[in-house]
């Protein structure tokens, strides 16, 4: 077995195809000039880019982009806000339309920044992870006047542990996290901004039509993930870090209007099942809920 990884690893160049939805948010541009100042090889990382904006705030971006260094590395899809239906449509059309069988997907929030060298670090961490893994845990924060020598000292990430399945109604606030305490520890939820896994990864998050409740996004990659044979591994290395929006906004949050979602994720995703089972998925979210009496919270 240890040979035919090795064997797999030598046919690929190593590419990153980075996801980025990008809502009406002032942020992208600096996350992305900073993807590539602190990647080891930024000549293999792809950025898919979905702006969804307005017209002049489009334009504005679009034509900083089109002088940047690693231009033809940027694929950019864009569409006015007005037309937005959700952060996990948009990532899907991202998939379905921008990335093009990169060795690696990635996916981030659009209001992020980044350990030097942060792909090199992530392809050698995915490297030697369990079989069939899937890397996400929550970053850690940074704030837009800390130096990188200022945020880069919270080194550790952390866990999702709710006190219930979070589409329950005996899910109730504050969201709880505890520290990642293991080299590879397995966990029951993605963190939307922080994603990376290989090409199977971006194959079980690409569906036909996603038109499932907007706000239930890490839940349906956590499920779909699980129903496609992986597992999901949070590790400890903080290798991004995420803007939590507190106070006065630098960007406006995606508030849906007119549009119609499916909101019984669970029962649609059903056909998606092979020998992994919905009912297992959420025996293993339970173990995490069940954390969350016993260990000290870091609440988010």
């Amino acid at each position: 077995f240890a040979l035919l990884v090795h064997l797999q690893y030598l046919k690929m160049n190593d590419t990153i195809l980075v996801s980025i939805a990008s809502y009406k948010d002032s942020d992208v541009i600096n996350t992305i000039i900073d993807l590539y100042d602190k990647a080891e090889r930024p000549d293999r990382v792809y950025v898919g880019l979905f702006l969804q904006d307005t017209e002049q705030e489009i334009f504005k971006i679009c034509s900083f982009f089109s002088k940047f260094i690693f231009k033809k590395n940027l694929k950019i899809k864009t569409i006015f806000f007005e037309d937005a239906k959700g952060c996990g449509w948009a990532r899907n059309v991202i998939l379905k339309e921008l990335y093009d069988k990169e060795d690696y997907f990635m996916c981030i929030d659009s209001h992020s920044r980044f350990l030097k060298k942060w792909d090199l670090i992530y392809i050698n961490t995915y490297r030697e992870a369990p079989k069939n893994a899937v890397i996400s845990a929550f970053p850690q924060s940074f704030d837009f006047s800390e130096t990188y020598e200022q945020y880069s000292e919270r080194t550790l990430t952390t866990i999702y542990t709710p006190n219930a399945l979070p589409w329950t109604n005996d899910f109730h606030h504050p969201h709880c996290q505890k520290a990642t305490t293991e080299k590879y520890e397995k966990v029951m939820s993605i963190s939307g901004g922080n994603i990376f896994g290989d090409s199977r990864l971006a194959t079980a998050l690409t569906l036909d039509d996603y038109t499932f409740v907007h706000n239930k996004e890490q839940e349906i990659y956590s499920l779909l993930i699980y129903l496609n044979g992986l597992d999901i591994y949070a590790t400890p290395q903080n290798i991004v870090w995420h803007k939590y929006v507190v106070g006065v906004s630098y960007r406006d949050i995606f508030s849906p209007n007119k549009v119609k979602y499916n909101l019984d994720f669970i029962t649609e995703l059903k056909n998606k099942e092979n020998k992994r089972t919905v009912n297992d998925w959420v025996s293993l979210i339970q173990k995490d809920c069940d954390e969350c009496k016993k260990t000290k919270q870091l609440n988010s």
